[in-house]
């Protein structure tokens, strides 16, 4: 049974069909029927060679790079397409998911049954492109198998397919509410602390690369305050704290009470308050370590900057602070270190008075390796941050990129 493209209904975005193993074929409608069903072997055959299997889906390319290998949803970047990015022949071996957005994929027959499949693809019902993002979270959250990216199936994307994804998708307000209500979950932002705290979501949290236990911060134990350092010996260092600090205060709102102080988050030795505070400003930075917290105190008064800059313990997603009670905020060098970066972007927007300014700098995803692969748990593509930026309710107003070492990504956003 293949369920037909409605004319009368034009915002189907799925197409399914039975197949003779009694499981089902779903592509997404930039995908011809021919397609998928050339396809549909591979993807079958990664039942044989899959224990407890729910979904296989196709590698998505696009031109020279991957497009997605599956997609991760509890996730430090919240929804992140797989392996983007990467050259085209990367991403070579069988993947285990979160979940599949769109492309071709192939359900258990059972468990297609049981999530209600068929109703969740019906564009009636309200899920728009989200409705296989639906289904095969729902397999997980019901334990009903595993979800696996298959890397011998490989499907060239339409050049329409993403932006149709997202207009009919997340930025459908339809969709989105369906589906968050549906699951429970903002599958675009999720919150992993709070899918953490439910134990009916426990089957969610399988991946030991997201939930496991972190290394431990120990850079200031070993090195002191090494950004002065670094600021004050390296010319190309000094270059970039120095145009970050004026990329920031060049995009201050006039519409925010100055006399509000700033924030820097995850401070570390306070450098970065440091230089906010040589421009006038009032801060405040928030350390989580301890024995930052010594260090940054020590480097401060050593510059005679104590009194414009106060240190106080405390964590990203979780700041001490009232709400809209501080100008502007710095996330640098940072957010590639959080677990839950949704919590912690939520939580500088909350304290931001309304048109207050957020500058966030990361270092750049590169293909297969990490600017620190030991402190670092994830590193951003461009899109990822500003996603992630907007999904927390920023308004994303200008992106850079600083060339170097780390060649950053830098963002700046107002609340």
């Amino acid at each position: 049974m293949t369920t037909p493209l409605d004319s009368t209904n034009p915002a189907r975005f799925f197409v399914w069909e039975s197949l003779e193993s009694g499981r089902v074929l779903v592509r997404d409608r930039s995908v011809s029927e021919d397609a998928a069903r050339a396809l549909a072997p591979e993807l079958e055959d990664a039942f044989r060679r899959h224990d407890q299997l729910a979904v296989s889906c196709a590698k998505r390319v696009k031109g020279e790079c991957v497009s997605a290998h599956g997609v991760f949803v509890f996730h430090p970047k919240g929804f992140v397409r797989n392996g983007r990015g990467a050259p085209k022949d990367a991403e070579r071996f069988d993947c285990e998911v979160d979940a599949v957005d769109c492309g071709v994929a192939i359900v258990e027959g059972e468990v297609f049954d049981a999530v209600r499949g068929e109703d969740l693809l019906d564009p009636a019902v309200g899920f728009g492109a989200l409705g296989l993002l639906a289904i095969t979270l729902e397999a997980r959250a019901r334990k009903l198998g595993r979800v696996v990216a298959c890397a011998a199936a490989v499907l060239e994307e339409s050049a329409s397919c993403e932006a149709d994804f997202e207009r009919e998708g997340f930025r459908s307000a339809i969709a989105a509410s369906h589906c968050a209500a549906h699951l429970e979950f903002n599958a675009e932002a999720c919150d992993l602390e709070a899918v953490a705290a439910r134990r009916a979501l426990s089957s969610l949290r399988w991946n030991a690369a997201i939930w496991g236990a972190p290394v431990g911060f120990e850079k200031y134990d070993d090195r002191g305050a090494y950004h002065w350092k670094l600021y004050d010996t390296h010319d190309a260092y000094h270059r970039r704290a120095d145009t970050l600090m004026s990329f920031l205060m060049a995009n201050l709102s006039a519409s925010v009470d100055a006399a509000l102080p700033m924030i820097d988050i995850g401070a570390g030795d306070a450098l970065f308050a440091g230089l906010a505070a040589r421009h006038g400003h009032r801060v405040i930075a928030i350390e989580p370590e301890p024995h930052a917290i010594a260090v940054a105190l020590a480097a401060l008064a050593a510059a005679e900057l104590s009194e414009r800059v106060s240190v106080i313990e405390g964590r990203a997603e979780q700041i001490p602070l009232e709400n809209a009670s501080c100008k502007a905020a710095l996330l640098l060098d940072v957010i590639e270190h959080l677990r839950n970066p949704m919590r912690a972007l939520k939580e500088i927007r909350r304290v931001l008075a309304p048109g207050g300014a957020l500058i966030v700098a990361t270092p750049s995803w590169k293909f297969a390796s990490r600017a620190d692969p030991i402190y670092h748990l994830d590193e951003y593509r461009e899109e990822e941050l500003a996603r992630q930026l907007s999904a927390a309710g920023f308004s994303v107003h200008t992106t850079a990129r600083i060339r170097g070492v780390y060649d950053d990504v830098v963002i700046l956003a107002h609340a």
